[in-house]
């Protein structure tokens, strides 16, 4: 019996992952969350979840962002460091920040996802929307008029 709870634990952790990094919705794991490089479908296209619960919702992906991108800016700083030792520190991060740019679009994408995911993994349910976000997700899901 425990080696089917964690085994179940376990899918349920992958599936989770995977959706994540296939920027998946954190409800149903099948709608996408974007529709462009930078625009995001609100609400979810399968499901209805409505991704932006209130105004300034993604105020914490802007830290998400931020931690990602010191990680990856350190990284790319050891690397260049590493690769040009002779080299004056300032160089060596203007070096650094020119791999970082091309993963600007996906630093955007992966801290608004990871930052949905860990928000409706602490609260799951849609008492923090705001009045705004309740109206549209009412109007998403009632039958079209006319």
């Amino acid at each position: 019996m425990a080696a089917t709870t964690r085994t179940s634990v376990i899918r349920d952790w992958s599936s989770w992952f995977w959706a994540m990094l296939r920027q998946r919705c954190p409800r149903c794991r099948v709608g996408r969350m974007f529709r462009g490089a930078f625009t995001m479908n609100d609400p979810c296209p399968s499901c209805g979840l409505v991704f932006q619960r209130e105004e300034g919702y993604f105020l914490g992906s802007m830290y998400t962002s931020y931690i990602l991108s010191c990680g990856l800016l350190t990284i790319f700083y050891i690397i260049a460091a590493a690769l040009m030792p002779g080299w004056n520190s300032i160089l060596i991060a203007l070096a650094a920040i020119v791999p970082f740019l091309p993963l600007l679009p996906a630093v955007f994408r992966y801290s608004r996802v990871t930052w949905i995911y860990f928000e409706r993994a602490v609260c799951p349910s849609d008492a923090s929307a705001g009045p705004y976000e309740k109206h549209v997700q009412r109007e998403n899901n009632s039958p079209p008029r006319g």
